[in-house]
């Protein structure tokens, strides 16, 4: 029977203990709610690839004799009599065409590189509450939107 009573009366100290802490939670009614935005930068990274820019032709002066020379070569094998001048001349000439535009001065690869680049764009980061608690006004800034009321903690202190 002791035990039963002792049971009893931790239960109803328990409930008053979590009454009292219930007590400190109260509701104030929601006035106003104003939206707050801030302007943020997005990185947007992109690849980026640039061909070379081609310049004038300059002449390969070095390809042309070069050429020139191979072409002479092959054009003096071919001819017999004369038209081994003659082959040899159009073999100078187009050996010496040929060195002075060699292709490989052209075909250079792309660069490519990635390049960042900001977007600024509004975001909302929260809300300016006004809200109403015992006849008095209060401002706070809030995550959240709060619907028609704010749940407050109350705290009671003793003054001397």
């Amino acid at each position: 029977m002791k035990y039963q009573i002792l049971i009893i009366g931790l239960l109803f100290s328990g409930l008053s203990m979590a009454q009292r802490y219930d007590n400190n939670i109260a509701y104030g009614k929601v006035i106003e709610v104003r939206p707050v935005y801030e302007r943020v930068s997005i990185p947007e990274r992109q690849r980026v690839c640039e061909r070379p820019r081609y310049r004038e032709q300059r002449s390969n002066t070095g390809g042309a004799i070069l050429g020139g020379i191979i072409g002479g070569v092959l054009g003096n094998q071919i001819g017999s009599g004369s038209g081994r001048d003659a082959a040899t001349a159009v073999g100078v000439i187009a050996g010496a065409s040929v060195g002075a535009n060699h292709p490989s001065h052209r075909n250079q690869r792309p660069r490519c590189y990635t390049d960042t680049r900001y977007r600024e764009e509004r975001q909302l980061s929260g809300y300016d509450v006004t809200y109403e608690y015992q006849g008095q006004w209060y401002d706070t800034f809030m995550t959240r939107h709060p619907g028609e009321r704010v749940r407050l903690a109350v705290e009671v202190q003793v003054i001397e």
